[in-house]
């Protein structure tokens, strides 16, 4: 089942490098930390898609409270985002944030419209025809954590590059983080 775990990897990487809350928020994490920031948001990330992969195996094909899910997901990213704006200078010099990585991969995922498109139809038509679950997964969330790592240390390089200019970066991710947050209550309705 190589080639299943090859096609999951080629296909998660289509939508990892696709700009979102993820990306956003690796981009605002600061320089000191951005690894561990970065694997526990692909942590959060992960736990989200195999509960889906692992209700596609079981049969369900459609969540139910998916609006309420994804709404409060939403206003969890606004509120980070706002915090990442509020604390820019804090997150850019110090790198002291500790805004749980975990939860902010939890949110954005079920609050990404997007994400449950793309699971509640491509997602369960691969899987349906290559029932191979566990490869599926593990090459999907291969190539999330591929780009998030490759994104840290695009944090890392760009920040000593950027020098107090980075705050601005800080801040604009942030502000990305609760447009997307907007948008995705917006789409929910």
């Amino acid at each position: 089942m190589l080639e299943i775990f090859v096609a999951s990897l080629m296909i998660g990487f289509s939508g990892a490098v696709a700009p979102g809350p993820l990306s956003a928020y690796i981009l605002g994490t600061g320089k000191r930390r951005p690894f561990l920031s970065a694997t526990a948001l692909w942590a959060g990330h992960s736990v989200t898609e195999l509960f889906v992969v692992g209700a596609i195996a079981f049969g369900f094909r459609s969540v139910p409270h998916l609006h309420t899910v994804a709404l409060f997901g939403a206003a969890v990213l606004i509120v980070f985002g706002a915090l990442q704006v509020r604390n820019a200078s804090t997150i850019a010099n110090n790198s002291t944030d500790d805004r749980m990585p975990f939860i902010v991969g939890v949110a954005a995922t079920l609050s990404n419209p997007y994400w449950w498109i793309w699971w509640l139809t491509f997602g369960v038509g691969f899987l349906a025809m290559n029932p191979s679950f566990s490869e599926f997964y593990l090459g999907h969330i291969s190539a999330d954590l591929a780009w998030f790592v490759f994104l840290s240390l695009l944090v890392v390089k760009g920040a000593h590059i950027l020098g107090p200019r980075y705050k601005r970066v800080v801040q604009g991710s942030g502000i990305a983080m609760v447009i997307f947050g907007l948008y995705f209550m917006i789409s929910l309705f």
